[in-house]
């Protein structure tokens, strides 16, 4: 008997197929909506840090009548800022360095007649927050110079944005309208969207790189020392949600890091800002929030 073999063929069905791309579509929308619920949720953190740190500023200066690291009184566990005798402690402003400095040596006075070695203030500030217990920290600083690199995590408080981390600074400068030297310095302040507003801040900024230049600053000038922290868009969103989404005015103002003098927003003293948004994946920003006394 001669035998017959079948030459049909198994496939997927049209159902089938509809199903599995049904399936994959599901997959990557959970991939892509699981990584916008972790950048948001990344956001928010970094907007509860910074409202933290305003809190626990209040919080000291209610205590002690001075800010912290501007406080020239020991308090025990913290070093106190060891810049300059003169002209530096409880001067108003919290600095990433003292306000007279040019390079890897600060000023007395604006003159160069007497030079020190010249300490980190905002180093001092965390340690004066932590030592009091007006934070809850078992962050170990130690008092760095200004041509040390900083890192997030070693040298100041890690964020929840990852490889970014705080500091504090005085804001009063924009853009390239004045580096951070002893004969600006003095000036006080420098116009901002239309309005004069120096301000105490705390910078979200990755790591930052040692000074080897007129610069002791990571907020002040095109040649600052911050580094960048968030991208555009995600400095944009922060901004939006708690000031006036405009990167050079309010308590909430963009950065631009170092020599990229344009990279977060275009500088202007005469009108509001907006941020760069170039790229969803490369950061451009660091950002400052404002943490004077009874700011809020």
């Amino acid at each position: 008997m001669k035998k017959t073999f079948s030459s049909k063929k198994s496939a997927f069905s049209l159902i089938e197929l509809s199903i599995v791309l049904i399936i994959i579509g599901l997959l990557i929308a959970g991939i892509t909506g699981g990584a916008s619920l972790i950048k948001n949720s990344e956001l928010r953190s970094a907007i509860s840090e910074a409202r933290g740190y305003q809190v626990a500023v209040n919080g000291f200066y209610s205590l002690y009548s001075q800010l912290p690291g501007d406080y020239n009184k020991a308090i025990a566990g913290s070093t106190i800022y060891s810049g300059p005798a003169t002209g530096q402690g409880e001067n108003g402003k919290i600095q990433y360095f003292a306000s007279d400095v040019v390079g890897t040596v600060c000023y007395t006075t604006n003159s160069n007649s007497t030079l020190v070695v010249c300490d980190s203030e905002s180093i001092a500030a965390w340690k004066q927050l932590i030592s009091t217990g007006t934070i809850d920290s078992t962050l170990a600083l130690t008092t760095v110079k200004i041509e040390t690199a900083q890192v997030p995590g070693t040298n100041m408080p890690a964020s929840k944005i990852k490889f970014a981390g705080w500091h504090f600074d005085y804001r009063n400068m924009v853009g390239s309208s004045g580096d951070y030297t002893k004969d600006t310095a003095s000036l006080g302040m420098v116009q901002e969207g239309g309005s004069y507003s120096p301000q105490n801040v705390v910078v979200l900024t990755g790591t930052t790189t040692g000074a080897t230049d007129a610069t002791a600053t990571l907020v002040n000038g095109a040649t600052n020392l911050a580094a960048a922290s968030l991208t555009g868009s995600d400095a944009l969103t922060i901004d939006t949600k708690i000031d006036d989404a405009k990167a050079n005015t309010g308590k909430v103002r963009g950065v631009n890091p170092g020599a990229s003098s344009t990279t977060c927003y275009t500088p202007s003293t005469g009108s509001a800002a907006d941020y760069v948004i170039s790229s969803a994946t490369t950061k451009v920003c660091a950002l400052s929030f404002q943490v004077d006394p009874k700011s809020s």
